[in-house]
């Protein structure tokens, strides 16, 4: 199957969607590289580059070095400086023979525009067995802090959040949003701040009360 894109133009009022394949025409192109891994799921987390509005793309680096055999991917990346990103990134560790994973969130850092990436930490675990964790999202605060959150897919099943006062070089205690999902289906967060300094956290979920799959918001003080 041949990935394809769509661009919007003028606010969305004109779209297209050529392929992904780096033919000439109007749209996207991009260019990656490919590499098969020794890994349960065959994902792994890179930066690419654009430098035209995104008409373009260039490969630019892998995230995550050796060992590749562990899964990287939805990376949640910011800026904290003009040279500085830091990249959350959801993460899985198959055992041999097809048992149990294990399932985290770790923290990378590039300090030249994500030419090169380096470990940092890891932020958190979102599953001790084969449901897979889930992705982070990572927001810079106003007050210099970094925030991530997600959803944790081990009991008590819910949506958590840790933060970080040193640009992610550690984490602070583990905060339970809330923990009254019915199945570990759930997670898949989206976090913003509000002028007042709360944190919006969105994300899909379900209760024994609301047993049908649903999008709720969790507004809290960080």
């Amino acid at each position: 199957m041949t990935p394809s894109a769509t661009v919007g133009r003028r606010h969305g009022a004109a779209l297209s969607g050529p392929p992904l394949s780096g033919s000439p025409g109007p749209g996207i192109r991009l260019r990656l590289e490919s590499q098969e891994l020794p890994a349960g799921i065959q994902d792994r987390a890179f930066a690419i580059r654009t430098d035209d509005g995104g008409k373009t793309f260039e490969f630019v680096s892998w995230i995550t070095g050796d060992p590749i055999e562990i899964r990287s991917v939805m990376p949640s990346t910011i800026r904290v400086s003009p040279d500085s990103l830091i990249s959350a990134l959801r993460r899985r560790l198959d055992f041999p023979g097809g048992g149990n994973s294990v399932n985290f969130i770790d923290a990378y850092r590039s300090r030249d525009n994500g030419r090169n990436w380096e470990f940092m930490s890891r932020v958190a675990y979102t599953s001790l067995d084969s449901h897979n964790g889930n992705p982070p999202s990572l927001v810079h605060l106003r007050d210099g802090r970094l925030c991530v959150t997600y959803g944790y897919r081990d009991l008590p099943l819910g949506i958590r959040a840790r933060l970080s006062s040193d640009e992610g070089e550690s984490w602070g205690p583990e905060i339970s949003l809330r923990g009254d999902g019915r199945t570990w289906d759930l997670g898949y967060t989206r976090s913003v701040q509000r002028r007042d300094g709360k944190i919006v956290t969105i994300y899909y979920f379900t209760t024994d009360e609301r047993p049908e799959q649903h999008i709720a918001a969790t507004i809290w003080a960080p």
